[in-house]
């Protein structure tokens, strides 16, 4: 089956397990969605102090990384947290390691086979690699941002491809104290899938309140919102398969300070529907 719609987990409440992917092996992974068709995957991974791979090699996926926390070396160069990289399928790995332990958002886009040795001449395209972004580094920007995002001060960093284009990966930050006129609104449809994680702050959303580590990955046509951030937030997300448009819905949702926890969850995850994860504060 294709990849289940998953809105909202606490990426928190997630065991950690063994890899489930022989290319990093040794580390730990709590796996956040996955498409059983395709192999493609989404996941937070735990990197061992001292962790290293055999070199050389490559894999059949796209791999998109950003750091969370700690550092992680590839072909020598250092991502550090909030450094940022998309990496083809094909792309020819040298070495990978980290001396103190990381913590990585990993991104799949296909089930990522490994394969020692260079990758075979001419077979893949490695135009688009992205091989380093330190995102701390890039300015914030509006520009091309639905204005009924941007004049509420929302502003983006673009790490990959364009909102208007198949496929894009961006930060989003949200000021804080932001809810619609009269804490109600109209929903917003796309038609891309939309992927999210949320690295700081807080959401109010109709499915429930998200804190820092919550994930969702929405297939295209599902409405949802409208939000709110009490604290302000800072999320990555990801769009796959069409333009990052918004279809705004004719009836209006409310939403509270405190929304009621109803997410929509997979089978797998049924277990969590009625536990809502919430940071310590004290």
């Amino acid at each position: 089956m294709p990849r289940a719609h998953v809105e909202l987990n606490q990426s928190q409440a997630l065991p950690w397990t063994p890899s489930p992917w022989p290319c990093l092996a040794g580390c730990q992974a709590k796996l956040l969605s996955r498409d059983l068709e395709t192999g493609a995957a989404s996941a937070v991974v735990r990197v061992g102090a001292g962790w290293g791979r055999p070199m050389p090699g490559w894999i059949d996926a796209r791999l998109e990384l950003f750091v969370l926390e700690g550092a992680l070396d590839v072909n020598g160069r250092r991502y550090e947290q909030d450094c940022y990289a998309s990496l083809p399928a094909g792309y020819p790995y040298r070495g990978c390691r980290s001396e103190d332990g990381a913590v990585v958002l990993a991104f799949f886009d296909g089930e990522p086979v490994w394969h020692d040795g260079p990758p075979p001449p001419g077979e893949h395209d490695l135009s688009d690699a992205i091989e380093f972004l330190d995102a701390y580094e890039m300015p914030w920007a509006r520009e091309g941002m639905d204005p009924a995002y941007a004049d509420l001060g929302m502003q983006w960093k673009l790490l990959r491809g364009s909102p208007l284009g198949a496929d894009a990966t961006m930060l989003v930050a949200c000021p804080p104290h932001l809810h619609p006129q009269g804490w109600r609104g109209p929903q917003e449809v796309h038609d891309c899938v939309e992927e999210m994680f949320l690295l700081s702050g807080d959401y109010q959303s109709n499915v429930g309140l998200m804190s820092h580590g919550a994930y969702f990955w929405r297939p295209p046509g599902v409405a949802h919102g409208p939000y709110g951030s009490r604290g302000g937030s800072l999320a990555l997300i990801r769009t796959q398969g069409a333009a990052l448009e918004n279809h705004w819905t004719v009836h209006e949702v409310p939403i509270s300070r405190a929304p009621a926890y109803a997410p929509a969850l997979p089978g797998h995850l049924e277990a969590y529907r009625h536990r809502p994860w919430r940071p310590q504060r004290y």
